[in-house]
């Protein structure tokens, strides 16, 4: 799924295209810059498409010289993480093996996303973990 992701804060002087698609592959398959990351116009954070894998845990950070990167991932789906697809959570999933109440795994429903290894419940904005 292709996705949009931001670097926060990364400095200008990394604003290169051949710089920006080394680390977008880290991610995932990058696909294309922004309109103001490719013209160097926002110094805030840097912002590229990115085709990532769902089905694997999402980077949120990588490595640059000598500084952690964080990486946001914008607008992820809602995702299925007992059949790993797009659409419907493990809530709702209609390959789930329904059982009584309490023979279950004990798993959690709560939401949470993880952005650069913090787990923040408002950013979740839908997603399931559970």
């Amino acid at each position: 799924m292709v996705v949009w992701v931001q670097f926060p804060g990364l400095p200008v002087h990394f604003y290169h295209k051949e710089l920006l698609f080394t680390m977008g592959n880290l991610l995932g398959r990058a696909i294309k810059l922004d309109y103001h990351t490719q013209n160097q116009q926002r110094a805030k954070f840097a912002r590229m498409a990115v085709e990532v894998d769902l089905s694997k845990p999402l980077v949120p950070r990588i490595r640059l010289d000598d500084r952690w990167q964080r990486v946001e991932y914008e607008n992820l789906p809602v995702v299925c993480f007992e059949c790993g697809k797009v659409g419907h959570t493990n809530v709702s999933c209609p390959t789930l093996d329904r059982r009584p109440s309490g023979e279950g795994d004990g798993g959690s429903t709560s939401s949470a996303v993880i952005v650069a290894g913090v787990s923040t419940p408002e950013a979740s904005a839908g997603l399931d973990r559970g």
